[in-house]
């Protein structure tokens, strides 16, 4: 890869991204709590929840799911997933 990692490793901080991405914006957003008519950030806030809780899902579906072809331990720095790979393939997509 053109960073100079592996593609397993570039994978699983591109994820790992996206979660921490979410996770700064959550934080941003609260910080303007004040500056934002309550009703509205409020909606805001549960919607980037929402997207938080699903950021951490696909992240850990989609690395235990490819970890099963490159057998290698996740990078430092991409959190480990809380369940195994067979409760996330139980889990219907339909919310």
């Amino acid at each position: 890869m053109k960073s100079g990692r592996i593609l397993w490793d570039e994978l699983a901080l591109h994820y790992q991204r996206g979660v921490d991405w979410t996770r700064a914006t959550r934080k941003e957003w609260n910080a303007v709590a004040g500056a934002i008519d309550p009703e509205r950030h409020a909606e805001v806030a549960k919607k980037l929840a929402i997207q938080e809780r699903d950021a951490i899902w696909w992240r850990d579906a989609v690395l235990l799911y490819f970890q099963t072809f490159s057998k290698r331990p996740f990078p430092a720095g991409v959190s480990k997933p809380a369940k195994p790979l067979e409760e996330y393939k139980a889990k219907s997509l339909a919310w």
